[in-house]
């Protein structure tokens, strides 16, 4: 299939329209809301949203205590996805709690005062939308692959996490391919607080 000239969608909200302009900024979108019967041009800051989103990155990538949210509200939460990210941190050297929530707000993650960086396994847009609002970084899968060296980041924010074909990071993806991204996120040294078991080889990864 070709790439399209544009995307009509007919919505009387934005949330999934906007992840539509997300994955293709390129691609003009056309709202119609049935009820109010208007076609509408829509927009999205793509700019503003990935210097957000990259400095939040920046400031995790020196975190050295994380948090991982499992989301349990309707089949939002990936449990592989979940034991990736726990698999990476644990390569990486870096201590982490483990907590599961329904909804995730601020105060809640303020509980552990001692986190530096937190990553949800919930919906990829939390982090995208109410990332901000957060006094650490909340970081979507990606981000955080990005944050631990183990993916770069890219031009066009990925929207894939239900794709068969998204990346390491999504809830479909292969178990070699989420090997081949811990494969790059490389153990701290010793001098950082890193994993001695890591540089030793003692570390269990698969």
């Amino acid at each position: 299939a070709g790439v399209a000239d544009a995307v009509a969608f007919v919505a009387d909200g934005r949330f999934h329209p906007e992840s539509v302009m997300i994955a293709n900024p390129n691609i003009p979108l056309y709202r119609y809301d049935p009820y109010g019967k208007v076609l509408t041009h829509e927009v999205y800051e793509h700019s503003r949203m990935h210097v957000l989103r990259r400095a939040a990155v920046t400031t995790a990538a020196s975190a050295r205590r994380w948090g991982v949210v499992l989301g349990t509200l309707g089949r939002q939460g990936s449990p592989a996805v979940l034991d990736h990210l726990q698999r990476m941190l644990a390569r990486r050297g870096l201590p982490f709690t483990t907590v599961l929530l329904s909804e995730v707000f601020p105060a809640k993650l303020a509980a552990f005062p001692d986190i530096e960086a937190w990553v949800q396994v919930c919906c990829p847009r939390l982090s995208i939308d109410w990332g901000h609002a957060f006094p650490v970084p909340l970081l979507s899968p990606y981000e955080a692959e990005v944050a631990l060296g183990a993916a770069e980041w890219m031009a066009v924010y990925p929207m894939d996490y239900y794709s068969k074909e998204g990346g390491s990071w999504a809830n479909y993806a292969e178990p070699a391919k989420r090997a081949a991204s811990r494969d790059r996120c490389a153990p701290l040294g010793r001098a950082g607080g890193g994993c001695a078991g890591c540089e030793a080889g003692e570390c269990e990864d698969d």
